[in-house]
């Protein structure tokens, strides 16, 4: 009887320990009778003063938790699997990973801590004035028209931070870190305003950092299906027949388009960026449709959707407008005396909007809120777009929380989804998408894109997209051509023009101009099977859709702050970004198919010549980018190069002209021989929360080079809208294209192509 009595006792005390460090603080006393707290959070190691408590923020997931072991001796703290934080007697923090001892200078003040330093930093954020350079040395968080920046950063030393607060200062979040030389030493300090956390995350790479980043903050929630094809957006929808009229021409010219977005106009007759600090107008409506473009609400909501399959979202600003419903919140205080910051970056007070500003922070307001937004949903508005609510760091949080309770109290399973113009950490877990901001329209604003994206992502939101075309002045055919063939390769494809300027749609530019967009709108929906399964692998794992060069490639150190070319899950982009159609791109060593080109080939389904446009020719591989040798070419308008390596597999649609259609016709898989290769397809009822249930198909497509078989197995129930039919094409090293013949898309099931030779579409 001693040896169940035994691990009994041992069960208990392993379960007491466990209990214990679930909510295990160490408290230290350091020099100048200071005293640090070390914790854990998640996937995070967290120091703070234990002058006072852990904040609370809306940065972190909620629903994460903590456990770790004490560490004792000389220095004290605590201990994970991933790493340990500890501090000795003199106030030096230590944090052990697998990669080595990060350690800080002595602490000796309440705010500020400084860590030795010896690589780069990513993260943090963007704006114009810092989007060609990936990695950062001096970020003051804040949010803006076109910038933000965030308290995180990844630091090659092998970890990620992340600094919480006690409160913001309006539009700034006083959590400021700056990379300091010392001779031959560098430092990064944090400088802290008020009460503060850091977390640290121990991360040997880029990749492992923002995974741990965004289990800490949560993961993205795949957006509804629709979020992933084309939205067209303008100030100045005129009248009911003009919706109409575009929406049919977009049908007529084949332009695939799944959503339309509306300005001002869609609920009110006048802007209110005239009205006075704190007052409003008796005939300003704030929520409601305008009858001159939505006489019949309801009806038109459902017909547009039935007749066009086009969803319709509206701009909401965070303020009131109307003078009687302003007077009622303000004796409510549920008002802010805050102010929208001016245009430009960076933001400067007073500002607009004084005083008008809805406090979303208050959990009544939201309430409130969210029963006045009852009934736009139940007359069928999709989403909202989100703008002008810089006026607090954790404004567009709020806000969004308001909104997505308003939607789930009208439609408990239908999925969240907005797009709003800024951003802090946290706001993705909501559903929430973003946007680059009122960009101009020039070509160096274009160029700023890639690099805005890219460092977005890493700062905390990896669901981004622009104004395509630029939003402030006239654009060209040719530069919203270039701009369409960027977005297109962003999570969210969008144009957008201000008002009194020729609205973006593809028909006005001219014959070239349109057969160019129509192409590329054909891509962008031709890779939504594929940008769909990304979006849902990075909510089960964190690991981003979208993401640097110096991600997947790290020992290359020509890409390693390279912003102008991105990587779009195995896809390599690099659009053209200049006037005058010059391009030069680097592939990191090896084989590339040029994509581009290979989809080309087999829409066509004849022999091209497809000799790589950039680096060097070759007669012999036709399909192949060899040796790159960066030299510059001119590249036609409707050329978007796009390089993928042997062993992709990818999974593509057909050219649809909305996401309903989505697996009405044959699955396409393309794969790129040279190497084995996988992918997940995922398929689910593209609008509801059901998948986080389990309620999808995920389909493990795998390629094995040396038997030249394609091989399938799926789990789950196939969705309603899911593929019933699979075909597919192998590219091999020579550059020879072949297609299978159609299949049935079983739960499981083959394709070899060593039986296939009268289908070789060209050798």
């Amino acid at each position: 009887m001693a040896a169940p009595r035994y691990g009994a006792m041992k069960l208990l005390l392993l379960l007491l320990n466990a209990c214990r460090g679930a909510g295990l603080e160490v408290v230290a006393d350091i020099p100048q009778g200071r005293r640090l707290a070390l914790s854990c959070k998640g996937p995070a190691l967290r120091l703070r003063l234990a002058s006072a408590a852990p904040l609370e923020t809306p940065m972190l997931d909620p629903g994460l938790s903590g456990s770790c072991t004490e560490v004792q001796g000389k220095e004290r703290g605590v201990s994970t699997a991933a790493g340990s934080l500890t501090v000795d007697q003199l106030g030096v923090v230590r944090l052990r990973t697998p990669g080595g001892v990060i350690s800080s200078i002595p602490v000796r003040s309440d705010q500020m801590i400084g860590f030795y330093q010896k690589k780069r930093l990513f993260g943090g954020g963007s704006s114009s004035q810092d989007s060609h350079d990936l990695t950062s040395t001096k970020v003051i968080p804040m949010v803006g028209n076109t910038g933000v920046y965030t308290p995180h950063y990844y630091s090659e030393d092998g970890y990620a931070a992340l600094a919480v607060l006690e409160k913001t200062d309006k539009n700034k979040y006083p959590a400021v870190y700056e990379m300091k030389t010392f001779g031959s030493s560098q430092r990064v300090y944090w400088y802290f305003t008020g009460a503060w956390d850091l977390y640290l995350m121990p991360a040997q790479t880029l990749r492992e950092g923002t995974q741990a980043l965004y289990t800490l903050t949560g993961r993205p929630p795949v957006p509804p299906r629709y979020a992933f094809g084309f939205m067209a957006s303008r100030w100045g929808w005129q009248d009911r027949v003009y919706i109409e009229d575009t929406l049919q021409q977009f049908r007529d010219g084949q332009f695939p388009l799944d959503a339309i977005i509306m300005d001002f106009e869609w609920f009110t007759n006048e802007t209110d960026y005239g009205y006075a600090p704190g007052e409003g107008q008796p005939y300003y409506q704030d929520f409601g449709f305008r009858d001159v473009l939505f006489p019949e609400p309801k009806y038109q909501l459902a017909d547009y959707l039935q007749r066009y399959h086009v969803r319709v979202a509206g701009i909401r600003k965070p303020r009131m407008g109307n003078s009687k419903l302003l007077q009622e919140l303000d004796v409510k205080r549920w008002l802010t005396e805050d102010c929208e910051p001016s245009a430009g970056y960076p933001p400067s007070y007073p500002g607009y909007a004084c005083g008008r500003h809805v406090n979303f922070s208050d959990a009544a307001v939201r309430d409130w809120y969210s029963g006045q937004m009852q009934p736009l949903i139940n007359a069928g508005m999709a989403f909202w777009w989100n703008d002008e609510g810089e006026h607090d760091y954790f404004a567009f949080h709020h806000w969004n929380v308001a909104q997505k309770q308003a939607l789930e109290e009208a439609h408990p399973k239908r999925r969240f989804f907005s797009l709003n113009r800024a951003f802090s950490p946290g706001m993705a877990r909501l559903g929430a998408a973003v946007w680059t901001g009122d960009v101009l329209a020039s070509w160096d604003w274009l160029r700023n894109t890639p690099g805005t994206m890219l460092k977005w992502v890493l700062a905390g939101h990896p669901m981004v997209g622009c104004d395509s075309g630029g939003f402030v002045g006239e654009t060209s055919g040719e530069l919203l051509v270039r701009w369409l063939q960027v977005a297109a390769f962003m999570p969210i494809m969008r144009v957008h023009s201000e008002l009194k300027v020729k609205p973006h749609w593809p028909w006005l530019w001219g014959k070239d101009a349109a057969n160019a967009m129509r192409q590329i709108l054909n891509l962008r929906y031709r890779l939504l099977p594929y940008h769909y399964s990304l979006a849902h692998a990075q909510y089960e794992t964190g690991d981003l859709w979208i993401k640097p060069l110096a991600m997947d490639f790290p020992d290359d150190p020509e890409v390693n702050s390279l912003t102008t070319q991105w990587m779009d899950g195995s896809i390599l982009v690099a659009p053209v970004l200049n006037e005058d159609s010059s391009h030069e791109v680097h592939l990191p060593r090896g084989l590339w198919y040029r994509l581009d080109k290979v989809l080309q080939a087999a829409d066509q389904t004849a022999r091209k010549s497809l000799k790589a446009v950039v680096g060097r020719r070759t007669e012999t591989r036709p399909q192949l980018v060899a040796e790159p040798s960066g030299s510059k070419v001119t590249l036609s308008l409707d050329e978007v190069p796009c390089y993928v390596r042997p062993g992709t597999v990818l999974p593509l649609s057909s050219v649809v002209q909305h996401s309903d259609d989505i697996g009405n016709t044959p699955l396409e898989v393309f794969i790129f021989g040279g190497a084995d290769g996988e992918f997940k397809l995922v398929e689910d009822d593209g609008w509801s929360t059901n998948y986080m249930q389990g309620a999808k198909r995920s389909t493990q497509l795998t390629w094995s080079d040396a038997s030249k078989t394609l091989s399938w197995q799926s789990s789950g129930a196939p969705p309603e809208q899911g593929f019933t039919a699979i075909a597919a094409y192998l590219i091999d090293v020579e550059g020879n294209m072949t297609k299978a013949p159609t299949k049935k898309l079983m739960a499981a099931g083959t394709i070899s192509f060593k039986a296939v030779s009268t289908n070789t579409i060209f050798q």
